[in-house]
């Protein structure tokens, strides 16, 4: 009885495990999808309305948004709130040394820096977007069924 018992919990972890390294891809590739979004609509702010970044911030609803505007609540620095906000993302990536880079210059250039930046920045994560993208559905449901396949494994071994 106690090996079934203990067979069913490894094959839980494992399943588990698949699963977990799945969402991991799906949610960085949301977060891409987020961040893609949030530059297209800064550079139309800045570029149509004149706005400034802490009225556009202001205006986010996404996940990093509603970070930094906490942390800009509590630091009052825009440019601190975005790299506090970096600082905790869960994955140090290559989009996070994009967002490190466009908040050290949030608001220290001309519009037309501004914008160029944006638009480097905006172009890169798409392409990394794409990339997260495809892996994701490459190897998303993969990892699942790999994650399935060793808990099964791992109960026989057991029983």
């Amino acid at each position: 009885m106690l090996r079934i018992f203990a067979a069913a919990i490894e094959f839980a972890i494992c399943a588990f495990e698949g699963y977990r390294r799945s969402r991991e891809l799906r949610e960085r590739a949301a977060f891409l999808s987020e961040i893609e979004l949030l530059l297209e609509r800064f550079a139309s702010g800045i570029k149509c309305a004149g706005r400034t970044t802490d009225e556009l911030i202001r205006q986010e609803n996404g996940s990093f948004a509603r970070l930094v505007k906490e942390y800009c609540a509590e630091i009052g620095d825009i440019r601190a709130a975005w790299e506090r906000a970096c600082d905790t993302l869960p994955q140090k990536r290559e989009e996070t040394a994009l967002l490190y880079e466009l908040g050290q210059s949030l608001g220290a250039f001309d519009k037309e820096s501004t914008l160029r930046l944006l638009e480097r920045c905006g172009s890169e994560i798409a392409a990394l977007k794409s990339a997260a993208e495809t892996e994701y559905s490459r190897r998303g449901k993969a990892l699942v069924q790999v994650g399935t396949l060793c808990g099964i494994g791992a109960a026989i071994l057991i029983i």
